[in-house]
């Protein structure tokens, strides 16, 4: 009789798993020629964050689907910010250099961004629902 059990690679587990890469992805735009690099990690942590597993249990049914509307307001946040850096820009001509970095990674820092915040949005949501 085989007793084993395996990993199984729950929610949880995937949204830590998302902030840490998205941290990295973060990190990784910083570094020259390893956007791609970004790019392809974050992408991949996203869509298993959001496709989700099928040996979950049910508490964890729905639990990235609960987190969208907090992770969205949150992104929306950060997306205006950086809109506004961008036009404070043009008057002061003081964040010339910030705002060509912004044009030129934005793609890779949106997507790590996006794994970051849904990350913090599903263990937020884990830890409501263990609570009550």
């Amino acid at each position: 009789m085989n007793t084993k059990t395996g990993f199984v690679v729950g929610f949880k587990f995937m949204a830590i798993l998302a902030i840490i890469v998205g941290l990295a992805g973060i990190v990784l735009q910083f570094l020259p020629g390893l956007g791609l690099i970004s790019f392809v990690l974050t992408v991949a942590v996203l869509g298993s964050l959001i496709g989700g597993n099928d040996q979950r249990g049910k508490g964890d049914d729905q639990l990235p689907g609960r987190s969208y509307k907090w992770a969205i307001e949150w992104l929306l946040l950060a997306f205006m910010a950086a809109y506004a850096l961008i036009e404070v820009s043009k008057w002061f001509d003081v964040f010339e250099s910030a705002v060509a970095f912004l044009n030129d990674h934005w793609t890779g820092l949106t997507l790590a961004l996006m794994c970051c915040v849904m990350g913090i949005a599903v263990l937020q949501n884990a830890s409501k629902a263990a609570s009550g």
